[in-house]
């Protein structure tokens, strides 16, 4: 049961209009909410920040403590033709930095979130080390698939491949809703 009404509200209403509209764009921002609001149900203090506070973009309080952590959303989409599922990092920046304390992976599959894979900021470090976006200010990309053969498909060169995707793909249970890592 959530305890912030406000945010179950915009995660109802966004639900509707990401259904209605079948439009990737509100991928992101459903996305931030989605976990806001799974946290919330978790009884943890969350909110969204939008883009207020550098690149992070949920901020949840500790339990008993009004010291909180910054929590990195990313969302993409299995099914989309022409579109690899992938969470962008850009420059990587923000992971080097460690701007952020975990980062939570939303994956869609016919618009609606079918996973929430938590990382640290540690486990992305992997991320940063290997330039493979095609677009030169997005080189750092985290890739989901449905299969570990579908990854190696994508990746017949094992030197392409990262040790953090590889072990997503053979135990996604070690990354899907541990929210532990994060709070």
């Amino acid at each position: 049961m959530s305890r912030n009404s406000s945010i179950a509200d915009i995660v109802e209403h966004l639900t509707k209009v990401v259904k209605l509209s079948r439009d990737k764009r509100f991928s992101g921002y459903f996305a931030e909410y989605l976990v806001a609001f799974e946290l919330d149900k978790l009884g943890y203090e969350a909110g969204v920040l939008g883009g207020r506070f550098g690149g992070a973009d949920v901020f949840v309080k500790e339990k008993g403590s009004e010291y909180g952590r910054m929590v990195e959303v990313k969302s993409s989409h299995l099914d989309l033709d022409g579109f690899d599922c992938a969470a962008s990092f850009g420059k990587g920046r923000s992971i080097e930095k460690g701007e952020f304390y975990g980062c939570v992976f939303v994956v869609f599959e016919s618009m609606q979130p079918v996973e929430y894979l938590v990382f640290t900021v540690d486990e992305l470090r992997e991320v940063i080390k290997k330039k493979r976006g095609a677009y030169p200010n997005n080189p750092y990309l985290l890739f989901r698939f449905k299969t570990l053969q579908e990854y190696e498909a994508a990746f017949p060169n094992p030197e392409d491949r990262l040790e953090i995707e590889v072990n997503l793909h053979q135990h996604p249970e070690k990354f899907r809703n541990q929210w532990d890592k994060i709070l």
